[in-house]
Order: C-alpha cells, then sequence, then structure tokens
C-alpha cells in the first residue's frame, strides 16, 4: 500500500511538473522555451522550497537573472505555494532508472534519521564514504575587495574582520538576513582571506545541500566519525543557507558537535542563514542548535539602499575585464530601478556587459535602458499605491513609517506630495484610496496633489523625486 501511495504521489508530482513546463511554454513562447526551458528539472519539492535545475551554468545565469519572477509565478500559479524557489545546475543528467533510484535512496535516508541506531546495525561492514567533495569550490569574485560595506552590512563585516583576528579565543558567527543582501558573498569572502595564510589551515565552505547527503551517507554507512573528521580537517568552515536545514534534525544533531568540537580546538566556524536566531526553532530547527546560534556573534544584514547598489555596481565594473565603459549615469538607473535584491541588481549589470563587454564604447543610459527593456518586462506586475509609497521613501531618502506617519517636517511633507501625484497620475489611482494608503483624508490628499503640480512647475529637486518614482512604477 505504501508502496503505491509513492508511486501516485511520484506520478502526481511528474503530472505537475509536466503542466508546469507547459505553462512555461505558453507563457515565454517556443523559441525561448527551447533555448533555456526545454531542460529544465525538478531536484526538489516542498512548501519551503522548490530545487530546480538546468544544464549549464550559463542557462543557471540566465534564468537566475532573467527569468527567475517567470518561473516562481508560473509555479505558483500552475503547482501552488512555496517559501523559496533555488536554481542548480544537473552535473549529469540522470536516467530516468537512476532518478528512480536516487528517490529509493532519499525515502531510505529519512528511515535513517528516525531509526538511526538500527538502520547502522543492518549496514555494519559498508565501505565508509570519503566525503572529498564536502567543501564546495569558492567563487574567484567573492572577495572582501569586491563587498561593498553599507550601514545595512557594517555589523557583519565587522564580524567577518573578527573571525580573521589572531590571539583571541574563536566565537562562533551567524550571520543573517533575507536572500540576495550578500551573506554568502561575506562568508566566501572569510574563506578566500583564510586561505590566503597556510599556517591557519585549509578553508571550507559547506552548502546545506552537501552538508545534508554527507550526513545521510554517514549515517547509513554507521561512518559519523569519518565525517566528522573530514569536516574537522579544515581550520575555516563557513556552512550557508542553514535554514534549509529545518526538519533534517540528525544531520542539525551532527552539526552541533561539529560545531562544539571545532570551537574547542581553535578552528572558526561562520554560519549564514535567513531567520534571527530566535525565528530558528520556530521555522523547525533544533532548539539547541538555536540557541548555540544565539549564543555567538550574531551579524545581521538588511537589505541595502540605492547607494549601497550602486557602490556594489561600480565594484562589479572595476573588477570586470569588459572592454566597454558603463556611463555613471546607466549605473544609477539600474541601481534605482532593480531592488528586488543585491543580486537582481547584478544580474542587471551582467546582461550589459554579456551585450558589449567585447566592444571599446560607453554604455549610456539609452543603451541601457534598451537592453534591460526585456528584463523589466519579464518581472513586470502592477504597480500599487504601496509600491508608490516605498519608491517615494526611497526617493526622498526616508523611512517607510515617515510616510504614513503623523509627522510633519518640511522633507516629510514634500515626499508625500510627490506619492500622491504619481499615485494620482501613473497608476490613476482616486483621492480617497490614496487617502486610505497613507492615512490621511481624501481633502488633505487633493491639496497634496495640487501643491506637487505647483513645485513640479519650479523645483528641480522635486522632480528628481517625482521622476524616480515614476521609473519605478513604470519600469
Amino acid at each position: 500500500m505504501d508502496n503505491e501511495k509513492e508511486m501516485t504521489g511520484r506520478d502526481n508530482q511528474s503530472e505537475l511538473f509536466k503542466r508546469y513546463h507547459a505553462a512555461l511554454r505558453v507563457r515565454v513562447g517556443d523559441a525561448k522555451y527551447v533555448s533555456w526551458f526545454k531542460d529544465l528539472g525538478l531536484e526538489d519539492y516542498s512548501e519551503d522550497c522548490v530545487t530546480l535545475s538546468t544544464g549549464s551554468e550559463a542557462k543557471r545565469d540566465m534564468l537566475d537573472h532573467r527569468f527567475f519572477p517567470v518561473l516562481e509565478e508560473t509555479w505558483r500559479k500552475e503547482v501552488g505555494p512555496f517559501q523559496k524557489m533555488r536554481l542548480t545546475v544537473l552535473k549529469s543528467k540522470l536516467s530516468e532508472h537512476a532518478a528512480r533510484i536516487n528517490a529509493q535512496e532519499d525515502q531510505r535516508a529519512a528511515a535513517v534519521e528516525a531509526t538511526p541506531l538500527a538502520k547502522a546495525r543492518q549496514k555494519d561492514g559498508k565501505e565508509a564514504p570519503t566525503f572529498e567533495g564536502l567543501a564546495t569550490a569558492l567563487d574567484p569574485r567573492r572577495t572582501f575587495e569586491a563587498f561593498a560595506v553599507h550601514a545595512s552590512n557594517r555589523i557583519a563585516w565587522a564580524a567577518a574582520q573578527e573571525a580573521l583576528s589572531e590571539g583571541r579565543a574563536r566565537e562562533l558567527i551567524y550571520f543573517y538576513g533575507p536572500s540576495g543582501v550578500g551573506k554568502t558573498h561575506l562568508l566566501q569572502s572569510i574563506a578566500h582571506a583564510w586561505s590566503q595564510d597556510q599556517s591557519r589551515g585549509e578553508a571550507g565552505y559547506v552548502t546545506y545541500n552537501n552538508l545534508s547527503n554527507a550526513c545521510v551517507s554517514a549515517v547509513w554507512s554507521n561512518s559519523t566519525a569519518a565525517l566528522h573528521k573530514a569536516l574537522l580537517s579544515f581550520g575555516f568552515l563557513g556552512f550557508d543557507d542553514i535554514h534549509f536545514l529545518n526538519g533534517k534534525n540528525r544531520t542539525q544533531e551532527e552539526l552541533l558537535i561539529v560545531i562544539d568540537a571545532a570551537l574547542d580546538s581553535g578552528k572558526q566556524v561562520v554560519i549564514a542563514g535567513e531567520l534571527p536566531p530566535a525565528k530558528l526553532a520556530e521555522a523547525g530547527l533544533n532548539q539547541r542548535l538555536a540557541d548555540r546560534l544565539a549564543g555567538g556573534i550574531c551579524a545581521p544584514i538588511h537589505p541595502g539602499d540605492e547607494t549601497l547598489r550602486l557602490a556594489v555596481l561600480q565594484k562589479r565594473v572595476e573588477q570586470s575585464p569588459a572592454a566597454c565603459r558603463i556611463s555613471d549615469e546607466a549605473l544609477a538607473y539600474i541601481a534605482r530601478t532593480f531592488t528586488q535584491s543585491t543580486r537582481e541588481t547584478i544580474g542587471a549589470l551582467n546582461q550589459l556587459l554579456l551585450m558589449y563587454g567585447s566592444e571599446e564604447i560607453v554604455v549610456d543610459l539609452d543603451e541601457a535602458k534598451s537592453v534591460l527593456k526585456s528584463r523589466l518586462d519579464d518581472r513586470r506586475r502592477a504597480a500599487t499605491i504601496d509600491d508608490a509609497i516605498a519608491a517615494g521613501a526611497e526617493a526622498f531618502g526616508l523611512k517607510l513609517e515617515d510616510m504614513t506617519g503623523r509627522s510633519q517636517p518640511q522633507r516629510i511633507v514634500r515626499a508625500r506630495h510627490a506619492v500622491v501625484w504619481c499615485a494620482r497620475e501613473v497608476l490613476k489611482e482616486s483621492f480617497p484610496r490614496i487617502g486610505k494608503a497613507l492615512k490621511r483624508d481624501h481633502t488633505t490628499v487633493m491639496s497634496s496633489y495640487r501643491r506637487a503640480q505647483a513645485l513640479i512647475e519650479r523645483d528641480k529637486a522635486f522632480q528628481d523625486g517625482v521622476k524616480r518614482i515614476r521609473e519605478a512604477l513604470e519600469g
């Protein structure tokens, strides 16, 4: 009966994925589908995370940078809700038979997590794995020199420098913040810097997926001691995306053992995840592991503003071997337009470099807008008054709560005037709806609109603020 349920579940998942592919083909057209989507595979699916695979790094980068919103929106529409989507490169395409075998191995591994001692006894005598591929190769671009320091990440930057200090007791360091703010970059930067001094020992950067797979192999073959030895051979250990270990109880237990042993022997451990320590247990992580992280150096990384995004772009351009030069106006446009994450901002720049990297030209603002138009079209959704308020706060250098609060300083009032004008002229919203969003009555909003019209005629700074809000709403 259980096998029948398993087969039925697998068949259902296969049908859903076929429907997903069909919907993607309709949405992007035959040409784009064949070029970028046809070999898309489903590696893992749960309500927490969807992991898709493609056949090459180039395809993964293009899907990530240009089509990621399409992938997400189509999945939610055709399959169902999820928290996060990941794209990986499938190094070797498995046959249908091999894929079926892998599914069976996953099922057995889950049983090991539930009853490790009993399963280990059943596997006595099996050759232990070597764990040679446990650590992932570092991205040469993710160094301290390429990291832009800003108020949003300054605490994490200081913690990263602390990880490299000598003559002090090693503390567990935990970077946390939403996707795309630079956690992986900072984690790998430490590993790069650590590796420059061979007397410290090797640096090991370990993804959550590699750790989980290695732990399953170790438990299945009764060789957890070998796993511990492999991990503790590194002088620096960086574990990424810790939040994805929710529900993997045995993996968390083994990680705790390694953390304590590494710190006791003077090694440095740095971990990155999306959630603050207080939220990890709520998300399904071991309470002891959450407490252990809370007891170390906790360094938040917040989403950056336009200033940070521009600094990131400038550093990328400085390090790029491209023959072209991207104008300051074009970089500023990317920084204020592609705001979903720093990763998206970099993706837009990469698209320009892909187009003009071999040409000795200056890419101006108009050229950048032309090239990136399709990227904006792919991700565009109907803008709302809330989007206008958020864009107004960023354009005028304010906090979001300033826009709807009761404070009346001139700079805040002017920002509200600009938001009202854009909501009325760009979004075609009614005064009562604008007033409700800004927590004002409609007569106040009407007066604000009239003042905005007067300011647009004579005030250059106000015009620039309105222009930025319009660009955010119109793409």
